[in-house]
């Protein structure tokens, strides 16, 4: 590689890397401090050993990466746990609630309403609390989101 294709390398990875520290901290500096957890089926999941990101993701999982959750759309049968798993160095929430009027062309959403089935802080990766878990018992659609991250939406869809 020649000298002025490492530069030319060197400038488009600095450019990129522009956007996504902004993202990052558009929505990082602070935010709320979540709810406690729901007494009712809900525990918090002990850590997951080295504290590193998860190679492998299980059926059940959600992994926030990216500022999203991934899957966004899980199913799943009644009586299953479903486990959060926070992936990046940054808090969020997993809040249940409807959450609406999206934006097509930002992603970000508009309106937010929890429910009060759970409301949980997860801390950064590699951090005690930095994973949750919800049993979910009935049928249903179940939309959450993260509070201070607008383009963090979801939905659990438990089949009877």
């Amino acid at each position: 590689m020649t000298h002025t294709d490492r530069v030319r390398q060197s400038r488009l990875l600095a450019i990129l890397a522009i956007p996504a520290a902004l993202i990052v901290l558009s929505g990082c500096a602070g935010g709320p401090t979540g709810g406690a957890p729901s007494t009712e089926s809900s525990s918090s999941q002990p850590e997951s050993g080295d504290g590193g990101e998860t190679a492998e993701q299980g059926d059940d999982e959600v992994i926030t990466i990216g500022l999203e959750f991934m899957p966004e759309t899980i199913t799943v049968p009644v009586g299953t746990t479903v486990t959060w798993t926070n992936g990046e160095t940054i808090g969020h929430t997993i809040t249940s609630g409807a959450w609406g009027d999206v934006n097509e062309s930002t992603g970000l959403r508009g309106s937010q309403t929890p429910d009060g089935l759970f409301d949980h802080k997860l801390a950064a990766m590699g951090s005690e609390g930095d994973s949750f878990s919800y049993t979910f018992d009935e049928a249903g659609e179940f939309p959450y989101y993260c509070q201070p991250h607008l383009t963090m939406n979801a939905m659990v869809i438990v089949e009877g």
